[in-house]
C-alpha cells in the first residue's frame, strides 16, 4: 500500500487575487497572434496594390514564392538594416 497525497485545496483568495490580476491590461501573459504552421508563425500583412504586383514580378523572375521572397527581404534587413528617406536606419 503506497501513501498518496491528497489533492490540494485550492485557495479561494488566491484564485480571486489570479483573476483580478490577469484582468487587468498588463497582467494578461502575451499571446501570439496567428497561426502556427509547424516551425512557423502565419501573420496578416497588408500592403499596397503597386508594391504587391512588383513583389510578384520579382519573385516570378527570381523563380521563389511571394513568401519565401517577403521572408528573405526581412531577413536583409534585420541583417543588413533599412534605408529610409535615403538615410540607413
Amino acid at each position: 500500500m503506497t501513501i498518496t497525497k491528497p489533492p490540494r485545496k485550492t485557495d479561494e483568495a488566491n484564485v480571486k487575487l489570479d483573476a483580478f490580476i490577469e484582468g487587468a491590461p498588463d497582467g494578461l501573459s502575451a499571446k501570439k497572434k496567428g497561426v502556427i504552421k509547424g516551425k512557423k508563425q502565419q501573420i496578416t500583412l497588408t500592403i499596397s496594390p503597386d508594391i504587391l504586383n512588383q513583389l510578384d514580378q520579382k519573385a516570378e523572375e527570381l523563380g521563389l514564392s511571394r513568401a519565401a521572397l517577403i521572408n528573405i527581404g526581412i531577413r536583409h534587413v534585420l541583417n543588413e538594416g533599412a534605408m529610409i528617406g535615403g538615410k540607413k536606419d
